[in-house]
């Protein structure tokens, strides 16, 4: 049974217009043919591709429950890998790419706390949509927040949390909608979009929305992320890296999304990255 409820759809129908969206968005997304598969202690994923936006959406998604699983940043020191080796590498069920890098370095260019291990910092340029954490308190990461937060609140983030990842923009807040005016092409256009968030009951969830191939997954802005962020329940959701680092894994399933790299719309085009959320049954 697919966790998408009548009130999430009914509190968007006056964000629609804001977003360039309408009902019919909302009702694709709940009644689309979605593939789902059990991955075992209460997690699933699926997968479908939605006629919304007045385009073709490819949407994968992850959710678990918090007990029984153990969530938590991995980082790598100036290289990256794939999502999916470093998933195997940590011995996890699920993983998803983490937060913005340079890409010729493989250095973060937003903050990053690892095991209270400071590891990367918001640069000046990534501020224009960095303006949230997703921050785990324990080394498990059995708590797990995503909340605002700009440069000058991360020494007190860093003492309040083990682990801490900035990325952004934040997506909901509240369980309401966070709506941006920017013209900027990072919120306007349809890009891959990576997100994780979780619902009221604490259970988390993380997605990708592939893009960049026409006819198949095109895209999403920052306002129709939200949107979906919203429709699938999510009551706090923050955006992470997209473009061609956008990539969800699971053991089980491997790669679910079609991530762009390689310009082809399989599951074989990952890119390389420096970090990502990796999580773990605590049954292994």
């Amino acid at each position: 049974m697919i966790r998408f409820t009548l009130g999430a759809l009914l509190s968007l129908y006056a964000f629609a217009a804001a977003a360039q969206t309408s009902p019919a968005d909302s009702i694709a997304f709940v009644t689309a043919e979605w593939r789902v598969s059990d991955l075992g202690g209460g997690a699933r994923c699926r997968y479908a591709q939605v006629d919304m936006f007045g385009s073709r959406q490819s949407i994968s998604v992850v959710s678990y429950p918090r007990r029984g699983f153990e969530t938590r940043i991995v980082h790598l020191d100036r290289r990256a890998e794939a999502v999916s080796e470093l998933g195997r590498a940590a011995g996890a069920d699920m993983a998803v790419n983490g937060s913005y890098f340079d890409v010729r370095t493989f250095e973060p260019v937003t903050f990053v706390s690892v095991d209270r291990k400071i590891v990367g910092r918001t640069t000046p340029r990534e501020l224009v949509r960095t303006n949230g954490v997703v921050a785990f308190k324990d080394k498990k990461g059995r708590k797990m927040d995503i909340f605002f937060c700009d440069t000058s609140e991360y020494r007190q983030v860093a003492r309040r949390y083990r682990s801490v990842l900035a990325a952004g923009p934040v997506l909901i807040d509240g369980g309401r909608i966070v709506e941006y005016d920017s013209d900027k092409t990072f919120y306007t256009g349809r890009h891959p979009r990576t997100l994780i968030g979780k619902r009221a009951d604490g259970e988390v969830v993380m997605a990708v929305i592939d893009g960049r191939f026409r006819g198949e997954g095109e895209g999403a802005t920052i306002a129709e992320t939200a949107y979906i962020a919203r429709l699938l329940g999510l009551v706090e959701a923050l955006n992470l890296d997209g473009g061609g680092s956008s990539t969800l894994w699971t053991a089980r399933k491997g790669v679910l999304n079609h991530p762009y790299d390689n310009h082809r719309f399989d599951h074989a085009g990952e890119r390389a990255v420096p970090n990502c959320i990796v999580v773990r049954s605590k049954k292994r």
